[in-house]
């Protein structure tokens, strides 16, 4: 019996459901989305209390001056009280007014508390009412914003050359500088000039080449105006050649005579073929100094104190002699 008034029950709930008139579930919708209006105007003409949101927060200064070292807070969480419509213009962001913190220069002070940000709210809540704002403390951090325009230069110890090559012309950088745009603290530590580093290991022959500039990976707020340069020299082969010159003795103590072990110092020079005179045997000058001596094992040093200019690389052999009594 239960069981029986239940699903009779049920059956005359749904009784109403189970037209297939048309027009009578247009009633039926009409009576629904009635009841829903009448429903929403009546809580929207409620007055809610300690109602916590979030609202936007807005920082205005000069950006052409100024710059903020890391990314400023958007909002903040506020309590509010107020009638539902104030309530739902915020929700859907109807002409909502963000609180501003206006700065003219940069602050002495990286933060804010919520006691100090009570009147940039309450000025802009418009019909509602700021109970509290809970979020304790808005941090910030702002630099002076400088352009710094730097020369560029290739690193010089990048450049790996071939045993029997040269570079032959100046090194030529297209455009010769970077400007640099962000904070004065980050901008005043690039280095000057700034090196580009060329993208080969050994180079064998004239270079011309777009580079990358390389950017420090951990500096984000600090931007150049290009990313990369032209770098352009001509690369020359050297012709090598070998000569035998007597050494001489410098800085050798008055009335003090010592011979020389072996006599001769073996030269191997590369040099560029030109156009000028011919290189001869006493265009080099090879000294010993004797303030170098040794007298352990009796040696000095051997130095290559003049050569051609059209001489570009050298070794000498052996670098220290012998100065027997």
């Amino acid at each position: 019996m239960p069981a029986e008034r239940a699903k009779y029950i049920l059956l005359w709930l749904l009784k109403p459901f189970s037209s297939n008139d048309r027009q009578y579930w247009k009633v039926v919708l009409l009576c629904f989305i009635a009841a829903a209006t009448f429903w929403l105007l009546n809580a929207l003409n409620k007055n809610y209390s300690n109602i916590r949101t979030s609202y936007p927060l807005r920082f205005v200064y000069d950006q052409e001056k100024f710059i903020p070292l890391k990314p400023l807070p958007e909002e903040i969480e506020i309590n509010v009280s107020g009638k539902g419509w104030k309530l739902l213009r915020k929700y859907l962001m109807i002409d909502l007014r963000p609180a501003e913190i206006v700065f003219y220069s940069i602050p002495p002070y990286k933060y804010l508390t919520s006691n100090a940000l009570r009147r940039n709210v309450s000025s802009v809540l418009d019909g509602l009412q700021l109970n509290f704002i809970s979020t304790d403390t808005v941090r910030f951090s702002f630099d002076r914003r400088i352009r710094r325009k730097i020369p560029l230069a290739v690193d010089s110890a990048n450049i790996q050359l071939d045993a029997d090559r040269i570079i032959a012309s100046p090194i030529v950088i297209t455009p010769d500088s970077v400007i640099f745009d962000g904070p004065a603290s980050m901008v005043n530590k690039l280095p000057s000039p700034y090196k580009i580093k060329l993208p080969v290991n050994t180079i064998d022959r004239s270079i011309k080449r777009i580079v990358p500039l390389e950017f420090p990976t951990n500096n984000e707020l600090v931007k150049a105006n290009i990313t990369e340069a032209e770098v352009s020299f001509a690369v020359s082969p050297l012709t090598w050649q070998q000569l035998l010159i007597p050494p001489l003795i410098k800085n050798l103590p008055e009335g003090k005579a010592v011979r020389i072990v072996p006599e001769l110092i073996t030269i191997r020079y590369g040099f560029e073929q030109t156009n000028a005179a011919p290189i001869t045997p006493d265009q080099f000058e090879v000294a010993i100094d004797y303030t170098t001596y040794n007298p352990a094992d009796s040696t000095a040093g051997v130095l290559v104190t003049r050569r051609p200019v059209q001489v570009k690389r050298i070794s000498i052999g052996p670098t220290r002699v012998k100065l027997l009594q």
